[in-house]
């Protein structure tokens, strides 16, 4: 993969010919992972998660010009992951939540703790504030992009963050190995 900047992929990928292609191709790869993990977490079902990460690279690849040039491209693609995961819940009207909590975590190389965590957040926040905290927390995106993503204010995104990690500091207690649901921890710092 080269270490072409997200703006140079994109001017390349709406020009013509191959270099277009491959520039197409490199945007996919670079994030891929990224949008299918977020989605994975946001539907809780692997199999949706792949069918909505090809739709988010469809969409976003026909979408291309509307990026701006200015702004980081992976804020912008789970935008449109996160609004093509909740257009395709509200058309198929299922009768379990978006935000389904019993299933695997994808991150099952990383400790014990985190695995834990993720899921008593996804169980004990509202659905804007676990993707306010998954996004700042696990893809070390910064409030500004958070608060793009979510199609609010920095200082709302930055309430949401504070919110959901005070309620979730409600729900758990940190030990050696493992965070439990029920003690309290203080999350409010830091």
């Amino acid at each position: 993969m080269s270490e072409r900047s997200d703006t140079e992929l994109v001017l390349t990928a709406l020009a013509d010919g191959d270099d277009a292609m491959s520039a197409r191709d490199e945007i996919i790869h670079r994030y891929h992972q990224k949008v299918y993990g977020f989605l994975h977490q946001l539907t809780g079902r692997k199999e949706d998660a792949e069918d909505l990460t090809q739709d988010t690279f469809l969409l976003a690849l026909r979408k291309l010009k509307t990026f701006k040039a200015d702004r980081d491209l992976l804020p912008w693609l789970f935008t449109i992951a996160r609004r093509t995961a909740i257009s395709q819940w509200r058309k198929s009207k299922p009768t379990s939540p978006l935000f389904d909590s019993d299933h695997p975590s994808i991150e099952s190389n990383k400790p014990h703790d985190a695995v834990a965590l993720w899921k008593i957040a996804k169980d004990k926040l509202k659905p804007d504030e676990f993707t306010a905290l998954w996004m700042h927390y696990q893809e070390d995106l910064p409030l500004k992009e958070v608060a793009r993503v979510l199609h609010k204010s920095t200082t709302h995104a930055k309430v949401i963050v504070y919110r959901a990690r005070k309620r979730l500091g409600k729900e758990l207690t940190l030990t050696k190995d493992a965070w439990l649901p029920g003690q309290q921890v203080n999350l409010t710092s830091s």
